[in-house]
């Protein structure tokens, strides 16, 4: 009586599929994923006790204490902002534009970027906040409120 011999393979750890899942979900973050410009300048974020909490703003306009301002992770003065916008705002005018504003910066340094932005064609905007450390479900993570930017721009 002659006796089959099999030849003993290595067991399939599943290694090959498991490289398999891994580079399509490399592949699919590659894609989705997107890098997002940071702000040329530091922005201490104002704080608000309620928001609907969303992502830091990826691309928007960033305004400092002393004036600075900050467009789509570009520098820009003042008085190129309404050129600006309004070449990046065409086609878009419904387009909510993300606002981050120091929380120092006063008042009537902020109504005429306001007006500029009106001006630009810029028909709302959202500003960019931080839940206040008092505030229910945490502390820190930005937040969005919209705003009209009316007529008159302030």
């Amino acid at each position: 009586m002659r006796m089959r011999t099999t030849v003993k393979r290595p067991p399939d750890d599943g290694i090959v599929p498991l490289i398999n899942i891994v580079f399509l979900l490399l592949i699919f973050f590659l894609i989705v994923g997107t890098i997002a410009p940071s702000a040329d300048i530091s922005v201490a974020y104002p704080e608000t006790e309620k928001s609907p909490v969303t992502r830091a703003p990826a691309e928007a306009l960033y305004v400092s204490a002393g004036g600075f301002l900050s467009y789509r992770g570009t520098a820009l003065k003042p008085e190129d902002l309404t050129e600006v916008v309004r070449a990046d705002m065409a086609g878009r005018e419904e387009t909510i534009l993300p606002v981050v504003v120091d929380r120092t910066l006063p008042a009537r340094e902020l109504a005429p970027l306001l007006g500029k932005l009106t001006t630009a064609g810029v028909v709302r905007i959202r500003l960019i906040t931080v839940r206040g450390r008092g505030a229910r479900g945490g502390g820190g993570a930005p937040s969005g409120a919209d705003r009209s930017s009316g007529g008159g721009g302030a």
